[in-house]
């Protein structure tokens, strides 16, 4: 099985080379930007390989709109713990940032297992931080008013991705003002004999505080040819939402498979191996555009919790651009439109 799943991997890297809800009236939604349409930014992409280029120790593609502004970040690390070629989301990724976001897709192709480190991924937020705008400017020609929002930075990833940005909230909480997990799964690789290291211990809160969005799919738990789930039900769904901390959203589309989130390519070839369990009459078009509706929305509402509260309420509905879902929230003592922030939680404070 070991060997499939790493031959699925090479194969993907060829092609590239609800309790307490208050709602508002549908007259503030009516006066938000609809954030399930593509934005209004045109998109440049960018890649950083890591062995042409210094200061860099991973693979990451910028996606981010050569315009003026002060544009947040959004981190996304990719599937088996960030092994996936970020081209594989291409179109997802940068309908996202033509809302005015920059970002930042990373993977570096080795063992999952590595990426538990936190270190894995400071190197990356270094040079987002400190390099990333001055090398947009200078090599790639973005203009002078483009500049690079980091200090209002987001954090998520599909799949195995999203124990990486989990590690990362357990010893820093950086400038990250948000979690975004997407058919989150805990453990380094679908298969079970081969997981040795988790970041969620079931019955236990995580040691941190930060307002989370986790999408899942109705197909994620289910059992392909193959003998492999690759969100099995006990690694994945619920095991992260019981473990937050802070307002938690959770988004469940199910009539969608784990695969379904990628560019059209990768989900023919998907539906062509039946690696991942996809239903190929579910319109994966609008599937993108869901998805990028729900991250745009909470990105929104979390920077601005007042006067954007409303953007929440996309969050709790069902049937938007034609994707039904099933909607969970809670609120962790949260006081619904009120700032939020991340905080690391003392052990002591921990409830079991």
């Amino acid at each position: 099985m070991k060997t499939t799943l790493y031959l699925l991997v090479g194969l993907l890297a060829s092609v590239t080379v609800a309790g307490n809800i208050i709602h508002v009236d549908d007259d503030d939604l009516s006066r938000l930007i609809d954030p399930f349409i593509p934005g209004d930014y045109a998109i440049n992409h960018t890649a950083y390989r890591q062995a042409l280029t210094l200061f860099l120790d991973t693979n990451i593609d910028v996606y981010a709109p050569n315009s003026t502004g002060n544009f947040p970040v959004f981190y996304f690390i990719t599937g088996f713990g960030g092994i996936v070629p970020a081209e594989a989301h291409t179109l997802l990724l940068s309908q996202i940032a033509s809302h005015g976001i920059v970002v930042v897709a990373v993977w570096k192709l080795g063992s999952p297992e590595t990426s538990f480190d936190p270190a894995w991924f400071e190197t990356t937020v270094d040079f987002v931080e400190n390099r990333l705008e001055n090398s947009l400017h200078n090599q790639e020609g973005y203009i002078s008013d483009f500049h690079v929002d980091y200090l209002h930075s987001f954090i998520g990833g599909h799949s195995g991705g999203s124990h990486v940005a989990v590690a990362q909230f357990q010893t820093n909480c950086l400038n990250y003002q948000g979690l975004i997990l997407i058919d989150a799964v805990d453990g380094n690789s679908p298969i079970p004999e081969n997981i040795t290291m988790f970041v969620i211990t079931p019955g236990q809160k995580v040691n941190f505080t930060v307002p989370t969005l986790q999408i899942v799919t109705g197909l994620d738990p289910v059992i392909g040819p193959y003998g492999l789930a690759f969100a099995p039900e006990e690694l994945s769904g619920r095991r992260f939402f019981d473990a937050m901390t802070g307002p938690t959203w959770y988004v469940n589309a199910t009539a969608y498979g784990h695969a379904d989130l990628m560019d059209p390519v990768y989900v023919e070839l998907n539906e062509i191996t039946q690696f991942c369990p996809s239903d190929p009459s579910a319109p994966k078009e609008e599937y993108i555009q869901f998805l990028t509706g729900e991250i745009i929305s909470f990105i929104n509402g979390v920077l601005g919790p007042v006067e954007k509260c409303a953007f929440f309420d996309y969050l709790e509905m069902s049937g938007l651009v034609g994707i039904n879902t099933e909607n969970d929230f809670v609120s962790n003592g949260w006081e619904r439109c009120s700032p939020l922030q991340c905080v690391l939680t003392p052990s002591s404070d921990l409830i079991d």
